[in-house]
């Protein structure tokens, strides 16, 4: 049976310094990803800031006769009826026709879009390395050939190139 007493983790931490180990402290005034260690390490939040949602932009002037698809769907399971429209590869969102802000929803880009009836599902494709996950929503259109519409336009807008 050793003499020597156990070392407990608090009484190693109290000994790092003695063998040669550096103890960070953490500030916990700053910001997520402001610490220096963060600065520069691919995918860290400096490089990779997460994305502000929904934020208010500068709408182009041919923004929305750009947009090859609109109309009103309605989303599931809520069943809200919401003003849609593809521009290039993104989904934007409206409360109605006539409002003037549009809201970047998703863009298509390594999405799976499937049709079944009347309803849309849109499987987004993971984002930042896996840190946003796929999502799945599902909308229903007032029949099944507007259905059928939005389901090309979704696949148009997945498959395109910039």
């Amino acid at each position: 049976k050793s003499n020597n007493p156990p070392l407990y983790p608090h009484a190693v931490h109290r000994h790092l310094p003695l063998l040669g180990f550096k103890t960070m402290g953490c500030c916990s005034s700053r910001a997520p990803g402001q610490h220096e260690w963060q600065a520069n390490v691919p995918g860290s939040y400096k490089q990779n800031p997460v994305p502000v949602v929904n934020r208010k932009q500068e709408v182009p002037p041919d923004f929305f006769q750009k947009c090859f698809m609109k109309g009103y769907l309605k989303t599931l399971p809520k069943k809200q009826k919401i003003w849609c429209m593809i521009h290039e590869n993104n989904f934007y969102f409206m409360d109605n026709q006539d409002d003037t802000e549009p809201r970047k929803f998703f863009c298509f880009d390594g999405c799976l879009v499937n049709l079944k009836g009347k309803e849309l599902e849109i499987q987004t494709a993971e984002l930042m390395g896996g840190s946003v996950p796929r999502a799945t929503y599902k909308f229903v259109a007032d029949d099944e050939e507007k259905a059928l519409e939005w389901y090309e336009a979704a696949l148009k807008a997945s498959s395109r190139r910039n």
